[in-house]
């Protein structure tokens, strides 16, 4: 039986009609919400990122903000932009594209911007907080896997959840938010000894290692719902590919996530949705 494609483009789709009514009503009351992205280098694909949600953001009537700084911009200039933004009341969001240059603190480079403009959790406070369970922002991301889940209506309570990926940005978020929806949770990497013995345990499978089909469809057990946040350009192949192996991960998964097309846009619409979430908490003064 083919297994259900979690279509993150056609949710993400309706998660941004839906914003696009909070927008309006938000502006009738004279608050434009307004994302700052922040560029350092020339990585293609940064750019390419960052035109992407751009353009969700003109789709949902968020109001955007670029500033691209040069490879050869020094930390503490990344750091000053951020905090002219800091300062701005109506900058609603802050979001700093990954990655930044090689050399750069990125830990002291995110955890400069505002936690209440930490659109994308990845400050120090912000995953403090989001481990304590109170806060205002997660990962987007992380935020978004959850979410795709619950338009599908695919249960999280009691379920056992394998994420393989250990970062700040999706693998330990993931971890946490799965946690706050009582799953029980197993963190694998790249390291991890017998990667295969814990995958197969799996009903929900996370695959956020950065390594292109590393999760091959005979390490999932028949019936797992399968989530690749992978996304990896592999040389002489046309397209990104994920972390799962989509053709083999097929026949043994009861849904599983596409690349491109699954997790990648709903990332985008949790970062507009928090941005949303931030302006509306300046309209409330």
């Amino acid at each position: 039986m083919e297994p259900i494609i979690l279509d993150g483009t056609r949710t993400a789709r309706a998660i941004r009609e839906e914003l696009k009514e909070e927008t309006r009503a938000l502006t009738e009351r004279g608050v434009e919400p307004t994302l700052a992205v922040v560029l350092a280098g020339d990585d293609p694909a940064s750019a390419t990122y960052v035109s992407m949600k751009q353009k969700a953001c003109a789709q949902t009537g968020v109001r955007s903000e670029a500033y691209a700084l040069p490879a050869s911009a020094s930390q503490q200039e990344i750091i000053d932009t951020i905090a002219s933004l800091n300062a701005r009341p109506e900058v609603d969001g802050i979001l700093v594209q990954h990655p930044l240059p090689k050399g750069l603190d990125e830990m002291a480079v995110m955890t400069s911007i505002a936690p209440g403009k930490d659109v994308d959790g990845v400050s120090l406070a912000s995953f403090g907080a989001l481990a304590l369970g109170v806060a205002q922002y997660a990962s987007c991301t992380a935020s978004g896997i959850i979410e795709l889940l619950d338009r599908y209506n695919l249960p999280i309570q009691g379920r056992h959840t394998v994420v393989v990926g250990r970062s700040i940005i999706v693998g330990k978020p993931a971890m946490l938010l799965f946690l706050q929806r009582n799953a029980t949770v197993t963190v694998c990497h790249t390291r991890t000894h017998d990667l295969a013995h814990h995958t197969r345990q799996a009903d929900i499978l996370v695959a956020a290692a950065g390594q292109p089909e590393m999760i091959t469809g005979d390490m999932i057990q028949r019936g797992a719902v399968v989530i690749d946040a992978g996304c990896n350009r592999i040389e002489g192949r046309k397209g990104d590919v994920g972390d799962v192996h989509f053709e083999s991960a097929s026949r043994s998964a009861f849904a599983i996530t596409p690349v491109p097309g699954g997790v990648g846009p709903m990332t985008i619409a949790m970062l507009l949705r928090n941005t949303i979430r931030s302006a509306q908490g300046r309209a409330c003064g």
